[in-house]
C-alpha cells in the first residue's frame, strides 16, 4: 500500500483534462493518475539525486504504480473560474481560467492499495514527492509527502466493471496509464501501424512508442499532438465516482470582522512553498534572496526596500526604518514556510507594487547541469496590512515583554571590556527608541527540541567587503521593561533574519 498526502498552499487546483479546451472551464478532479506519474518523472529529471536513485529505479516505480489504480480522499472543493480578455492580433479573446477552490487546511490523499514497494522504491517515492513543486498546471503549487500509515475514508474510487454508482456521487472519466504488461503487448501492433506511415509523419509518431512505460508517459503533449495521436498510446480512460462539485461552498463560513482600525500597512506576509523547503538554518540566505527579488527589474527601487538613500547606504539609520526581510518557521517544524517583510514607516506606492508582484525566489548553484543546480521556491502574498492583522497567525508579530532567539544573535559592534552582549543589546534598543531591555540568559544552543547550535546557521552575508564584528553568535532570552510588539530582530544581519526573536510563550 502507498498513501500520499497533497496540500495546496495557494488553495487552488488547476488542471485541464486531456482533449478539452481551456475555455470549456472543466477541471480534472480528482487528479488524474497519469498526471501524478508524469509529475514524478518530471521531478526525477529536474530535482532528484540520480547518483542515489538511478533511472532504472524510476522505471520500476512507474511500473509498480501504473499496475494499480489509486483511490482518493478528496477534500471539499468549489468549482469556479475567472475571465480575462487576452490580447490577440485582431480584436480581443475572452479566456476562461477554471480551477477548484480549497479550504486553507485542505488535504487530498491518494491511495494505491495494491502497490508493493520495497524499501528502496519507497525511499525514491518519498524523495520525489517531497520535491514536487506543482501538480496539474503550474499555478497548482503542491506540498506532497508519503504517509507511513493512513486509515481515513475514501470518497473517490474507480468503478469496478459492471458496478453501479454509489449514492451521492457523480461519474467522471480520468486518464490513467496502461498496465506495464498491457503496454508490452500493445507496442507491436502500434509500431506496425506507425511503420505504414511515411516520412516525417512516421518519425513524429514513433516518439510516443518508447520501450519503457516511464519514457512513454513522459512524452511532451505537443509531441503527442504532432505525431497525430488523438489519444496518447500509453493512456486509458477509467471511470471514477466522486462527490459532486458545487459552484458555492456547501458550508458558508462567516469571516470575523476586524476588532479595530486596519492601521498602517507595515507588514507584507507571504506563504513560501517548494521542495526541498529551506531550513531555518538558511534564514540569512533566504532573507537576502527576498530583498534581491524585490529589487529586481528596473532602477526605481524605493529606499525602504533597498536600504539606500540619494547619498548611498543608510548607514546612520539608527531607528532602522527601512525594511526587514524575515523568514519564518510558523509551524515549528524546522523549515521556513513564510516570509515577513516589515517596514516601520510603511511602504511607498512603488514598494507596494513590487511586493504585490513577488511570486518566486531562486538560487543558482555552480555546476555543469544548471537546471539541477537551481533551487526555486514559490511565494504567495497573504496580505499587506498592519502587524496586528497577523498576530494570530504569526508569533513574530505578537506583543510580549519576554522574547527568546529563533536565530542566533550576532554582535553589531566589536566586543570591548564592559561592552559585551548585554551592553550592545541595551545600546541598540536605546538607539531604536525601544524600551529598556535586560538580557536574561545567553546560550550556545536555542531553546527548541532540536537544540540547534549557532554554528549550524549561515552567518556570513553574500555581500562581500562587510565588516562583521561577530562571526559565531549566541542565543538570547531578553526582557523589555514594557511589552513590545514584534517583530524583534537585533544585531548584525537583523534585516535578513539573524537575531530574530519570538515571544517566550509562543
Amino acid at each position: 500500500m502507498l498513501a500520499v498526502s497533497f496540500e495546496f498552499p495557494a488553495h487552488r487546483y488547476h488542471a485541464t483534462p486531456w482533449g478539452r479546451n481551456v475555455n470549456e472551464a472543466d477541471v480534472a478532479w480528482p487528479p488524474e493518475p497519469i498526471r501524478i506519474l508524469r509529475a514524478l518523472v518530471a521531478t526525477w529529471h529536474r530535482k532528484a539525486d540520480s547518483g542515489i536513485y538511478p533511472k532504472s529505479q524510476l522505471d520500476r516505480l512507474i511500473d509498480c504504480l501504473a499496475s494499480d489504480l489509486p483511490a482518493f480522499a478528496l477534500p471539499a472543493a468549489v468549482h469556479t473560474h475567472v475571465r480575462a480578455f487576452m490580447p490577440a492580433p485582431v480584436g480581443k479573446r475572452l479566456i476562461y481560467d477554471a480551477f477548484l477552490c480549497l479550504e486553507p487546511d485542505a488535504e487530498l490523499v491518494a491511495l494505491w492499495p495494491a502497490a508493493e514497494l520495497d524499501p528502496r522504491l519507497r525511499a525514491l517515492c518519498a524523495h520525489l514527492f517531497e520535491r514536487m513543486g506543482y501538480l496539474g498546471r503550474a499555478e497548482s503549487w503542491v506540498q506532497a509527502r508519503v504517509l507511513e500509515a493512513w486509515k481515513g475514508d475514501l470518497n473517490a474510487r474507480p468503478r469496478p466493471p459492471g458496478g453501479e454508482a454509489p449514492p451521492a456521487t457523480e461519474p467522471i472519466g480520468l486518464n490513467a496509464p496502461v498496465a506495464p504488461a498491457e503496454w508490452v503487448s500493445r507496442r507491436p501492433e502500434l509500431e506496425a501501424a506507425v511503420n505504414r506511415l511515411r516520412g516525417s509523419k512516421r518519425r513524429r509518431a514513433q516518439v510516443a512508442l518508447s520501450e519503457r512505460l516511464s519514457d512513454a508517459i513522459a512524452v511532451d503533449t505537443s509531441d503527442w499532438q504532432a505525431g497525430g495521436w488523438s489519444t496518447p498510446p500509453p493512456l486509458r480512460t477509467v471511470l471514477y465516482d466522486r462527490p459532486p462539485l458545487t459552484p458555492v461552498p456547501t458550508v458558508q463560513r462567516k469571516r470575523p470582522l476586524p476588532s479595530g482600525p486596519p492601521g498602517r500597512e507595515e507588514v507584507a506576509r507571504y506563504v513560501l512553498a517548494g521542495r526541498p523547503a529551506p531550513r531555518i538554518e538558511d534564514t540569512l540566505r533566504i532573507g537576502e534572496l527576498v530583498r534581491l527579488a524585490l529589487m529586481a527589474g528596473g532602477s526605481n527601487v524605493p529606499p525602504e526596500l533597498s536600504g539606500r538613500g540619494p547619498h548611498g547606504p543608510l548607514r546612520h539609520d539608527g531607528p532602522h526604518e527601512h525594511a526587514f526581510f524575515l523568514p519564518e518557521d510558523a509551524d515549528g517544524d524546522g523549515s521556513v514556510d513564510h516570509v515577513v517583510v516589515y517596514c516601520p514607516t510603511g511602504f511607498s506606492p512603488e514598494g507596494l507594487r513590487r511586493l504585490d508582484r513577488l511570486h518566486a525566489l531562486w538560487l543558482r548553484r555552480a555546476g555543469a547541469d544548471e537546471d539541477r543546480g537551481r533551487q526555486e521556491w514559490r511565494v504567495a502574498l497573504e496580505a499587506i496590512a498592519s502587524p496586528e492583522t497577523f498576530a494570530d497567525a504569526s508569533p513574530l508579530l505578537r506583543r510580549a515583554d519576554t522574547w527568546v532567539s529563533c536565530t542566533p544573535y550576532l554582535r553589531p559592534w566589536f566586543a570591548k571590556p564592559g561592552f559585551g552582549v548585554p551592553e550592545q543589546v541595551s545600546r541598540e534598543a536605546e538607539e531604536r527608541g525601544m524600551p529598556p531591555v535586560e538580557v536574561l540568559s545567553a546560550h550556545g544552543r536555542d531553546l527548541t527540541e532540536r537544540s540547534r547550535r549557532a554554528l549550524d546557521f549561515k552567518r556570513i552575508r553574500m555581500r562581500r567587503g562587510l565588516v562583521q564584528p561577530d562571526k559565531i553568535g549566541t542565543f538570547l532570552a531578553v526582557r523589555f521593561a514594557v511589552p513590545v510588539r514584534g517583530p524583534v530582530a537585533l544585531g548584525f544581519g537583523c534585516h535578513f533574519g539573524l537575531g530574530l526573536f519570538r515571544p517566550l510563550s509562543a
